[in-house]
């Protein structure tokens, strides 16, 4: 028999035999470990599936101590070298969630000896050197046990497998003690089964099966031990006792659901029916391949490992929450029937929706389709107001309600989620082609509850310009939809309401300000370089300046035309003032191209992707140092400080920019045109949505050096504009770049 720490040896290069047999190399190119170190993204490098249920992966000492550590918002530390156990559901790179508020939920651990019943205790030291991930897989050796860990998944249910040592104080346990957790539930069905449930900003229903029989159990109630095997407590944690051999593996099954115990079995029973851990990884990285190889990209190793990784980031949220015959949790508390289609949970559209979707309505459409039925079967089920559990504010819309003494929202009451926009992207794209009355309904009705009839009288929302903005926005949404289905007079109405950003624009400072129901301004920051809450969110006036994606001309036209636009937007970028560590303001590097200085989106968005530059701002305010480095790197701290994902927007921003791609008005199917960093990028389309077959970005005689586009074709035919619309580029194509050292600012100028 081998020890733990061959076996891991062995299997480790299994692996590596398994990639190069395999002729993938798509997995070697993704490093699940990027990002995952401190307040750098809140990755985790847990085993995970595209849009799957779960992510079983390690939460680590003493980050996660709570399961909402300060820089462990996933569960898990890079820097960490204790891990508490693993856990099925977590939250991870920020954002809101239904499932579960935070990491860790539903956390097992092998043990040897006596088990600490306190969550302040119970961990275990690990070999970091052993520790390896990749997508759909995760292993690690537990030095103070001697036992190795080996993870996977299937879309509902998760795989474990321990090689222990041996003991006759084996023990595994299984933990819903989370803080977080609500209500836990635990019942022992035999000497290998199990079942239970926990209550969070939903429901967690699970099975679990063991290999092996245990010889005996213990169960806890917040430390008491309670009598008999069925027990709903408050913080349960159960230990199941095992009598092992040396180098014996144990394996747990433990499936999933959202709606009851009996589908958490039907989950685990067709997906894993077996004992087969190795074949179930092999399943793991057949769907992981299936996504990566819709874009294939070509140059520079290291910015392949970024962008594969950022990919693979993309699709960690929304989660499958539909059991395999259908079932799934609905708004209204009840339960409903997915016919044909996966309905999918945990969204975090605020900022999400500038990049992750209008890069799935190119790569993944059956996704993106069944992405937008989730959202009307919320907009249909919920009884008053699409809401996500979790979110720290009062429905949206509260306004006056909520004013402070000093004239000012707070502004925890006045986020946006810009589901709608969603919406509109998917019905420009194809995407979208029934229950249209349906979808249009719910976001009329969004916006209005947003937005109520009331503000039209004054034409903005008092005390903050940056909601104003973005609800303009939404307005316009709105109203392309019910210009599409011939609904005029709705069509009036809501672009109209899409024109109030004016109100709160200005004009002696030329900047959105604050403006209080009566009509006067409002006090503004000494510098509209400062980032308070007390003025806008997240931002300072100078990163909100920059957000009118409805309407370029028209804010075009308040800063003083496109000369002066131009110079001041490359004043805000050589001045330090943009922050790619948040999202107000990630579009502006490709509006150059809208006012005839494309060679500038050129050289911003090349910098921000691969070269070190400045950045002044974390999430609220200024950074006590400025930080000079990449922003994107394949270390531990591949992002930025203060960075969140935000559940694949920072992710899905690399992916579009570096491309070469970018949408900057989700919902107006047209793409910013700029250089890519690679040599050839390739999208490979479904065919079963579009017509063409791939689309190909060639940047000929690309280097560090030759960043500028110097001339283009498209389709072998002379191209000279910045911007493609969503039909050019899914009917398939080539578009081809020559690139040089200096700027051709006579390519990409025409009207």
């Amino acid at each position: 028999m081998l020890s733990p720490k061959n076996y891991l040896l062995v299997l480790f290069f299994t692996l590596i035999i398994f990639n190069c047999n395999s002729g993938t190399k798509y997995q070697n190119l993704v490093d699940p470990f990027i990002g995952t170190e401190g307040d750098h993204g809140h990755f985790t490098p847990a085993a995970s599936l595209p849009f799957g249920m779960l992510q079983l992966g390690p939460d680590t000492y003493p980050s996660s101590l709570t399961g909402d550590g300060d820089f462990a918002h996933s569960g898990y530390n890079y820097s960490d070298n204790k891990i508490r156990g693993f856990s099925h559901i977590r939250k991870s790179t920020s954002g809101g969630v239904r499932i579960c508020d935070r990491s860790w939920l539903l956390s097992v651990l092998p043990v040897i000896g006596t088990v600490p019943l306190s969550n302040d205790s119970l961990f275990t030291g690990i070999d970091k050197k052993s520790e390896f991930a990749s997508p759909g897989q995760y292993q690690v050796y537990l030095n103070d046990y001697n036992i190795q860990a080996d993870l996977t998944v299937s879309p509902h249910a998760g795989f474990h497998r321990y090689c222990f040592p041996e003991s006759n104080n084996s023990h595994i346990v299984f933990n819903l003690a989370n803080s977080k957790a609500n209500k836990p539930f635990l019942n022992i069905l035999s000497s290998k089964e199990l079942t239970g449930s926990i209550k969070t900003s939903g429901h967690l229903y699970f099975y679990a099966k063991f290999s092996k029989p245990f010889t005996s159990f213990s169960i806890y109630d917040d430390k008491i031990k309670v009598d008999g095997n069925k027990v709903n407590g408050k913080k349960i944690l159960a230990v199941f006792d095992f009598q092992t051999k040396k180098d014996e593996i144990v394996y747990i099954k433990v499936g999933l659901s959202a709606t009851c115990i009996e589908q958490a079995r039907l989950n685990l029973e067709k997906e894993i029916p077996e004992w087969d851990f190795d074949g179930t990884v092999k399943q793991a990285e057949k769907q992981w391949d299936e996504i990566f190889k819709k874009i294939k990209v070509e140059g520079a190793p290291e910015l392949q490992k970024i962008f594969y990784t950022a990919l693979f980031h993309t699709y960690t949220h929304p989660n499958n929450v539909t059991d395999v015959n259908g079932i799934y949790p609905g708004y209204d508390k009840k339960n409903h029937v997915a016919d044909g289609y996966i309905h999918y949970e945990n969204y975090a559209f605020w900022d999400s929706y500038r990049t992750k979707y209008p890069l799935l309505s190119l790569i993944d459409p059956k996704a993106m389709k069944d992405i937008v039925h989730s959202i009307i079967d919320i907009y249909e089920q919920s009884a008053d107001y699409w809401t996500f559990p979790n979110i720290d504010h009062k429905p949206h819309g509260a306004g006056f309600d909520c004013m402070g003494p000093d004239g000012y929202v707070p502004y925890l009451n006045v986020r946006n989620e810009h589901m709608l926009t969603v919406v509109l992207d998917a019905y420009t794209k194809g995407l979208l082609n029934s229950d249209l009355e349906k979808a249009y309904d719910g976001m009329r009705k969004e916006i209005m509850l947003q937005m109520p009839e009331k503000y039209d009288k004054i034409g903005y929302i008092p005390a903050r310009p940056d909601q104003t903005c973005e609800y303009c926005y939404d307005n316009w949404c709105v109203a392309q939809m019910a210009k599409a289905l011939g609904k005029q007079d709705d069509y009036d109405y809501f672009i109209k309401r899409s024109r109030f950003y004016h109100n709160t624009w200005d004009k002696n400072i030329e900047f959105f300000r604050a403006k209080s129901e009566k009509g006067e301004w409002l006090d503004f920051p000494e510098s509209p370089d400062i980032n308070r809450e007390k003025y806008m969110y997240e931002g300072t006036p100078w990163q909100w300046r920059w957000f009118v994606p409805h309407d370029g001309p028209g804010l075009v036209n308040l800063i003083g035309g496109k000369e002066k636009f131009s110079v001041e937007l490359d004043y805000f970028f050589n001045n330090d003032l943009y922050t790619q560590g948040n999202q107000p303001d990630v579009q502006a590097p490709f509006l150059f191209n809208s006012v005839g200085t494309p060679w500038l989106t050129q050289k911003w968005v090349r910098k921000i992707l691969v070269e070190p530059m400045t950045q002044r701002y974390g999430t609220h305010g200024f950074f006590e140092k400025p930080f000079y480095d990449r922003i994107f790197k394949t270390t531990p701290d591949g992002y930025l400080e203060e960075m969140d994902d935000d559940y694949g927007c920072m992710a899905a921003w690399f992916v579009m920019s570096a491309m070469g791609l970018y949408q900057v008005c989700p919902g107006e199917p047209i793409y910013q045109v700029t250089a890519p960093i690679f040599d050839r990028v390739t999208l490979n389309f479904d065919e079963n949505y579009y017509t063409g077959k791939e689309f190909t970005i060639i940047a000929n005689n690309l280097t560090p050096e030759n960043i500028y586009i110097q001339s283009a074709t498209l389709n072998n035919k002379p191209f000279n504009r910045t911007f493609l619309k969503h039909d050019e580029i899914v009917c398939g194509g080539k578009l081809v770049f020559n690139m040089g050292p200096e700027p051709n600012k006579n390519w990409g100028v025409s009207e």
